[in-house]
């Protein structure tokens, strides 16, 4: 049995560790989303120092996407269909049985969208954290936010292993804090019916035909299609959904 998380991680790399060494059960695959930006790819390579020191089997990828925040609408349909594209991975081609999705790291709308896209993807569990001693954390972060930095520019696991042993004692008191120190919030999700999407999205592919009304009228409160008379016609949103189902 293989169990995978997948993560956007931003100016808080903690949060990823604590989940791993917190979470209760083995992991053998974790997927970070991590933007351009260079104190969050400082936070990718502590991160992975970190956990590659202590779980040495823990397979670790990162996906970095080609701008330093989701600042429009297309950023983030394109951040959509790098996470479809990353759970398809996951389970064709690393075969986890197992995709639980961490939330607390990343920018909220990051965050949201991941979870709407595990939702319907079939992610098997959705989590945040919450630390019991934020202001420690915080102010431990910013103590070493200049140590961090110079992580951005390690080359190799190696280089990035060699900067985390040098303050090893700072390193694994923040990523790796007491258990009784957060918590791991499981958030309430429930399965979507595949067939009931499918049957959305093949009516919103043939401008409205086969939906009933009443999915018609949700679909255009939902900003997905525009109706005019027994016409329906996608709109942009609803385009740029499907091109993230499709994976275009």
């Amino acid at each position: 049995m293989k169990t995978a998380v997948i993560a956007p991680i931003g100016m808080s790399p903690p949060v990823i560790s604590e989940f791993i060494d917190g979470i209760g059960e083995p992991v053998s695959d974790l997927v970070l989303i991590a933007t351009s930006h260079p104190q969050v790819l400082a936070g990718v390579n502590l991160v992975k120092a970190g956990l590659t020191r202590k779980y040495q089997w823990l397979r670790i990828h990162t996906e970095v996407l080609p701008y330093e925040d989701i600042a429009t609408s297309e950023e983030n349909f394109s951040f959509m269909k790098t996470a479809v594209r990353i759970f398809k991975e996951e389970r064709e081609k690393f075969h986890c049985d197992t995709i639980y999705l961490n939330v607390a790291g990343g920018r909220k709308n990051m965050c949201i969208t991941l979870a709407l896209v595990g939702q319907l993807m079939g992610a098997d569990g959705v989590f945040h954290l919450v630390s019991h001693n934020v202001e420690w954390i915080n102010e431990r972060l910013e103590m070493l936010r200049s140590k961090i930095s110079e992580f951005t520019d390690a080359s190799s696991i190696e280089e990035a292993n060699s900067l985390y042993e040098k303050d090893v004692y700072h390193y694994d008191a923040l990523l790796f804090p007491d258990r009784q120190s957060y918590e791991i919030i499981r958030i309430p999700t429930l399965p979507y019916p595949t067939d009931y999407l499918g049957y959305l999205v093949s009516g919103m592919r043939d401008h409205g035909a086969g939906l009933t009304g009443e999915d018609k009228e949700l679909l255009v409160k939902h900003g997905m299609i525009d109706r005019a008379g027994s016409v329906s016609d996608l709109t942009p949103h609803g385009e740029g959904f499907l091109e993230v189902i499709f994976n275009r």
